[in-house]
């Protein structure tokens, strides 16, 4: 198993109204990329089940 990644926990701008940017309400944001992610499983176009637990999340490949 490879090491530990530390990431940082972005902010994602989201619009309520139309036209963009008429309205804005702030969520969290996670972004993951690296060959590290292929080597783990997570290829290019593949789907991943993600399950939301208390202070986790488990990111797991699925063969769908």
């Amino acid at each position: 198993m490879s090491k530990p990644r530390r990431l940082k926990v972005a902010t994602h701008y989201r619009s309520l109204q139309r036209p963009l940017w008429g309205s804005l309400s702030t969520t969290a944001k996670l972004t993951l990329a690296g060959d590290w992610l292929a080597a783990a499983g997570f290829a290019p176009g593949a789907v991943a089940l993600v399950e939301v637990q208390y202070g986790r999340l488990v990111i797991t490949p699925t063969t769908r």
